[in-house]
């Protein structure tokens, strides 16, 4: 079992505004609409791939969000994640993931996260996508050409 994860949690807010700030052209940025929140974290995720991440819509303390695991589940970060993936999480977040550390009995659904010196609870409530097992609520291809042709976006360029 799972003991160590390296984490980002984002707020819906945050979230939301960091896909903003980024570029992302689908949407009504409105971190209160569901499909805003799925538009920011596919294009978040997206930006970090290739590399071992798995999303998760969460709670942080009863603020609901979003949670990105990278990297293996090792308590060293130089061993949990590859320089690459470690390099576009820094440009991205601007900050190094934050340390959690399983609840023991919790089914692995609760963590305990460690931010700012002092120590939050993670709780996971509905596992959306990772490298391996894609995304639980995908874009069907008629969705994915709606939204392009809707924002204007075209193939190469699209950020959902």
């Amino acid at each position: 079992m799972m003991r160590h994860h390296w984490a980002y949690f984002f707020s819906e807010r945050e979230l939301v505004n960091l896909y903003k700030a980024c570029g992302g052209k689908v949407g009504t940025f409105d971190p209160d609409n569901f499909d805003d929140l799925q538009h920011a974290r596919r294009a978040i995720f997206r930006h970090l791939m290739p590399g071992r991440v798995r999303v998760w819509h969460a709670t942080l303390d009863d603020d609901h969000g979003i949670v990105f695991f990278i990297g293996k589940p090792v308590l060293d970060i130089h061993k949990a994640v590859k320089r690459d993936l470690a390099k576009r999480c820094w440009e991205l977040f601007e900050r190094a993931p934050n340390p959690c550390t399983l609840v023991p009995n919790s089914l692995g659904l609760k963590w305990d996260l460690s931010r700012d010196r002092a120590p939050h609870r993670l709780d996971l409530l509905e596992f959306l996508q990772s490298d391996r097992k894609g995304d639980l609520y995908p874009l069907a291809p008629e969705e994915v050409a709606r939204l392009q042709a809707e924002y204007g976006i075209s193939e190469s360029s699209s950020s959902q």
